[in-house]
């Protein structure tokens, strides 16, 4: 059962860099532009009491943090806007961020059993504004941080309005809980960054909290140019991980955007010992496997038979720029060390060449957007970005991953904070038909 529990909004603020930089306009790559990446990312990471909290303003040294840190990566306090050929582009004109604080009557214990996607209370704690979700001409980041107090600093309500243009904006928000905590929500244009730029940007803003004086380390480089397409832009591999013309404009095959009511989406925690139960089944021919691979494999195999799909139907698995194809009938009759062999083969298949196929067929077909057929499921690994070693100074963050899914698989973490000994744990979110979850969950029991 959900908790209720108060939130107060204070006025936004706009926080521009605190030096003053170039006034340009940079290109994005032509990997950052496809129309497949060209949405916002909402995430949240909570951090527990320490006394530091009570002898510092968090939201001050974080506001200031963020303002430095701008110096170095003006770009997101800039906007997009699309140049010739559908191409995107940054213009850095340093409008600068919106910040905004707010409290919320509730404790950090209070919200334990909800620190997984999709977040219930992801208003409350990542408020919306008014037209800032358009790709174009709008905040590239909105950022809410609070202290838990029984207090929140929030994001503004349907009641509250911004000081300025909100079109014209970067938002960020701080969250203050009454506990003592802290809670730090974000959303991210992910054509401007993806989980390893915003990572680097949330620790340089950390080492400028702890240090106002030192500049961020490693420094920010901008090279987009490097991941474009060759001239003449050529295909050498076969990409079955983008949308192609018939299934794009097919209207008989679902996608993870019809009937939404009826998906069920769940979120399953991985952690030593779960690992340890699957790698029990690894044949004698695959003394090992990675993490990733394990879970990855285990989830696409219970996910597709859980969907009860034409046994002929093709099915994929997109990973980045690697993809795993199969028959229906072949992953779900076979044992999950088939698809386990499938999600290795494809890892080691992407090379320079297949990278540079990718993007030149991007640009050649029009920038096509990843599928988002029910059968086919696309995932991402964040486990490995930083994010987790993101420290204001008051410790690290006892949990981070993204409030919401849709068909993603997101790797998270999770540290106790109830005993010293910290345990890191992966995380996935899955959506699956209303009617199959009773198999898929079956299946998971065993």
């Amino acid at each position: 059962m959900a908790t209720q529990f108060l939130v107060r909004h204070k006025e936004a603020e706009l926080i521009v860099p605190a030096k003053p930089t170039p006034r340009e306009i940079r290109p994005l790559s032509d990997i950052d532009d496809q129309k497949g990446l060209r949405f916002h990312v909402p995430m949240i990471m909570f951090f527990s009491y320490n006394q530091f909290l009570d002898e510092k303003n968090p939201v001050g040294v974080i506001r200031d943090a963020v303002a430095k840190a701008l110096v170095y990566y003006y770009p997101y306090a800039g906007r997009l806007i699309e140049g010739p050929s559908d191409k995107i582009l940054v213009n850095c004109t340093a409008e600068g961020v919106v910040f905004r604080e707010a409290i919320a009557e509730v404790g950090l214990d209070q919200l334990r059993d909800f620190m997984q996607p999709p977040f219930p209370y992801s208003k409350e704690f990542l408020v919306d504004a008014s037209d800032s979700t358009e790709i174009l001409d709008s905040p590239l980041m909105l950022i809410q941080v609070g202290k838990t107090f029984r207090l929140t600093l929030a994001s503004s309500s349907s009641s509250q309005t911004f000081a300025v243009n909100p079109n014209r904006i970067s938002c960020k928000m701080v969250t203050r809980l009454i506990c003592g905590g802290l809670v730090l929500a974000i959303r991210i244009n992910h054509a401007i960054s993806d989980a390893v730029g915003l990572a680097q940007f949330l620790n340089a803003v950390s080492q400028i909290s702890k240090d106002p004086s030192s500049a961020p380390s490693p420094l920010p480089v901008w090279q987009r140019w490097l991941l474009s397409a060759r001239n003449p832009p050529y295909v050498t591999c076969v990409h079955n991980e983008f949308e192609v013309e018939e299934n794009s404009n097919s209207s008989t095959e679902p996608t993870i955007l019809d009937s939404p009511l009826n998906l069920v989406r769940k979120c399953f925690f991985f952690g030593a010992q779960e690992i340890k139960a699957i790698q029990k089944y690894l044949p004698p021919n695959i003394p090992y496997a990675t993490k990733f691979d394990l879970v990855t494999a285990l989830v696409w195999r219970s996910r597709t038979i859980a969907l009860q799909l034409d046994p002929e139907e093709i099915v994929t698995l997109t990973h980045a720029v690697n993809v795993c194809v199969s028959k229906v009938n072949q992953l779900c009759n076979n044992s999950f060390v088939y698809a386990l062999e499938l999600v290795k083969k494809a890892k080691h298949q992407v090379t320079e060449d297949f990278i540079e196929s990718a993007i030149d067929y991007n640009v050649l077909h029009g920038k096509p957007g990843y599928s988002t057929l029910l059968k086919d499921w696309i995932l991402s690994d964040a486990s490995r970005t930083g994010i987790d070693e993101v420290d204001f100074g008051w410790g690290k963050p006892i949990y981070g991953g993204i409030m919401d899914g849709g068909q993603l698989l997101i790797w998270q973490f999770i540290r106790d904070f109830e005993i010293p000994k910290e345990m890191i744990v992966w995380s996935f979110q899955c959506a699956c038909l209303l009617q199959p979850w009773k198999t898929f969950r079956r299946r998971w029991r065993k």
